[in-house]
């Protein structure tokens, strides 16, 4: 007697199904990673700081450390004859030619300052934000002084290092 083998016979799928559902598979991942890396670059992009500035300009300007002009202190009387003010400045300038630059003009700069501070009364001095507004007011005339186009060309912020009022 013969012997009968038994073969086991597997259904037979279509060749393409296997390959359409394995293309399927891997375009779903890639688009699935495409969008996670979407979000995690949106997320870690800085986002405008209060100033307004892009992480691209924050980190030029990290780039340079920052430039200070050191300027006499100041005393004078104020606008309401019977007080006193005074105060010393540091100045951040845009680079060193600027630095230069306000040097160069140091005697208009003491008189703008001198005659800003003097127009000044205590009560509006008191206050955060009168001094503020003093140190924008100093800002624009040393700027207009330095005829420059913008703070960021000029003087980029005015630093009040003493203040005293008396």
């Amino acid at each position: 007697m013969a012997k009968e083998e038994t073969v086991a016979v597997e259904p037979e799928q279509p060749k393409g199904k296997g390959k359409k559902k394995l293309l399927i598979i891997i375009a779903l991942a890639v688009v699935v990673l495409l969008v996670l890396a979407a979000g995690a670059v949106l997320l870690l992009t800085p986002k405008p700081g209060a100033d307004g500035k892009h992480g691209a300009e924050v980190a030029a300007e990290d780039e340079h450390p920052p430039v200070y002009e050191k300027l006499e202190s100041f005393t004078v009387n104020l606008a309401d004859g019977e007080t006193y003010l005074q105060v010393e400045i540091h100045l951040q300038v845009a680079d060193a030619s600027v630095q230069e630059k306000l040097k160069q003009h140091m005697p208009e700069v003491r008189d703008a300052i001198i005659r800003l501070l003097s127009s000044k009364n205590a009560e509006e001095l008191s206050v955060l934000e009168g001094k503020d507004k003093l140190a924008t007011d100093v800002q624009k005339q040393l700027n207009d002084i330095l005829r420059a186009e913008s703070p960021a060309k000029g003087v980029k912020k005015v630093l009040f290092n003493a203040f005293i009022i008396q």
